[in-house]
């Protein structure tokens, strides 16, 4: 854990680049299911793979993270959890950084899924700005809240070097963000995250504003 100044960049209007590392839960128990806000633990192959993810970003990159978030969430939240005990590092949980509300369809096979609602969930993969699960969060909802604690967490800690441990959707969607992507169907499905990825993105904070890079490989 560094020692880092408290006081934001944004406050003390300084240019700084505050770093976010992106991780995925790892395979989770339950089988083939949608999951949202369904709560299951990743199973033993998943925190084997999130710990592997960690362990390289310290060791190859000299990585060293002033704050933890997480999604409360238990495929999140009991890595993050251990992480902390582990390492000191201050942790968070928050309920941005969850997975989009499935709604009625959350917790259901996939198979399941294709058997009773296929038209519609073949509507909703190709353009989920357009359709909405039954009883489920709308993506402009999901994006909204995303952005919110996104917005947030740059105000509170710019400058430092942050871990957010998270879900494929949340992800794609700052991922999209960092490249100035905003609403275009079928994006998201072109984006392929494993379990357990890294993805890193960085904020240049200046009087000019906030300029967003997405990183790639060993960049």
């Amino acid at each position: 854990m560094k020692n880092t100044d408290n006081k934001s960049c944004i406050e003390s209007k300084a240019e700084c680049t505050t770093v976010f590392y992106l991780l995925r839960h790892g395979e989770c128990e339950g089988g083939e299911i949608l999951r949202g806000h369904t709560d299951v633990a990743v199973s033993q192959t998943g925190r084997t793979s999130m710990t592997a993810a960690i362990d390289r970003l310290v060791e190859r990159h000299d990585v060293e993270f002033d704050q933890l978030f997480s999604s409360p969430l238990r495929r999140c939240s009991e890595f993050s959890l251990n992480l902390y005990l582990k390492n000191g590092v201050p942790l968070k949980l928050e309920e941005g950084l969850k997975e989009i509300n499935f709604g009625d369809w959350d917790g259901e096979t996939l198979e399941s899924l294709y058997q009773h609602s296929s038209q519609m969930i073949e509507s909703y993969w190709k353009n989920p700005w357009a359709v909405t699960p039954p009883n489920g969060e709308s993506m402009l909802e999901f994006e909204f809240r995303v952005d919110a604690l996104w917005q947030s967490i740059l105000q509170q800690y710019s400058g430092q070097t942050l871990l957010l441990i998270t879900h494929a959707g949340v992800m794609r969607h700052l991922m999209a963000n960092a490249l100035g992507v905003c609403g275009v169907a079928g994006f998201y499905t072109q984006l392929s995250l494993a379990y357990a990825s890294v993805v890193k993105i960085s904020v240049f904070t200046s009087s000019q504003g906030h300029f967003t890079k997405l990183h790639w490989g060993n960049d």
